[in-house]
């Protein structure tokens, strides 16, 4: 709001840290500000949204967007205030057993890195985890290194080597399963709110310029599900007793817009015939009835 008022309206709000601090613990509560600054406070922030709402209102109109702003996306707002008070449910003595597998695997695979490196070191830390992949054991003689001459060792850099030694897909591995542990199992129980015990994420409407709906504080959206450990992490979100999940997609939207705008006669054939498209695809690639389709050429 504050950057719309200063661009639409050349106007300059009361920044809410004039009235309880910077960010930090030493930020005060609201409740401890004096009520007449309060009222100011709260008083400039309606005024504003009020003119910047008559502000923009004729240039959706005239944009064309203003259905789309009153009967999706606003009406949204009502539906995703109320996902965020309800929260969602965590089995926190799920995610203490996925805790202590994780921990257990990591010792594991610390034992086996040291094995294959001939000497232990901080798998953690990027500099050292240079110095024994490439003056070590010499993996790469055209290392990438940093300004400050450090080793580059991104998951990009290490993907590229998997194949030339074992201690490559363990060290990834390694990161694996620690960041699963820090950003997810340890962290997720943090967060659940005292007072209704359970988590309550902050959707965004206006974030992602794809027009996607966001997630932060956590982030519920990114948490993995193409491994298994992934998948036992999404288990321990319980719904409500006698509720369910419910998961729905759309099926192959980017394939079936490709279909509508291109009018290739032979992909909208497909999709009203109700074929599997990647499969209906590899027939025509392979030359090969789509029964004969395997698993592999669909992949392909």
């Amino acid at each position: 709001m504050n950057l719309l008022s200063e661009t639409y309206l050349s106007y300059e709000p009361i920044r809410i840290e004039s009235l309880i601090g910077e960010k930090g613990a030493s930020q005060k509560n609201m409740r401890e500000v004096p009520v007449g600054l309060l009222k100011e406070y709260a008083v400039e922030d309606a005024d504003i949204t009020w003119q910047l709402k008559d502000l923009f209102k004729p240039k959706l109109q005239e944009e064309g967007l203003y259905r789309l702003a009153s009967d999706i996306e606003m009406p949204l707002i009502r539906v995703l205030a109320e996902m965020e008070r309800n929260g969602v449910r965590l089995n926190q003595d799920d995610l203490m057993g996925i805790a202590s597998e994780l921990r257990e695997d990591i010792i594991l695979l610390e034992k086996e890195i040291f094995s294959l490196a001939g000497t232990e070191f901080n798998i953690s830390s990027p500099k050292q985890l240079g110095d024994i992949l490439f003056l070590r054991m010499k993996l790469d003689e055209n290392a990438r290194t940093t300004k400050t001459k450090q080793f580059v060792t991104s998951e990009e850099i290490l993907q590229r080597l998997s194949g030339k030694h074992p201690i490559i897909n363990k060290v990834l591995e390694f990161r694996g399963l620690k960041k699963l542990l820090s950003t997810y199992v340890e962290a997720l129980p943090g967060l659940v709110n005292k007072s209704t015990g359970r988590i309550h994420t902050s959707f965004n409407q206006t974030v992602a310029s794809t027009g996607r709906l966001s997630s932060n504080n956590p982030n519920l959206q990114n948490i993995p599900v193409r491994d298994e450990r992934g998948r036992e992490i999404r288990k321990a979100f319980v719904p409500e007793e006698g509720n369910i999940f419910l998961s729905a997609d759309y099926s192959q939207i980017e394939l079936r817009l490709m279909a509508h705008l291109s009018k290739d006669k032979a992909m909208i054939d497909d999709f009203l015939s109700g074929q599997d498209i990647h499969a209906a695809t590899a027939s025509k690639i392979f030359g090969v009835t789509i029964d004969n389709v395997t698993r592999e050429m669909r992949s392909r």
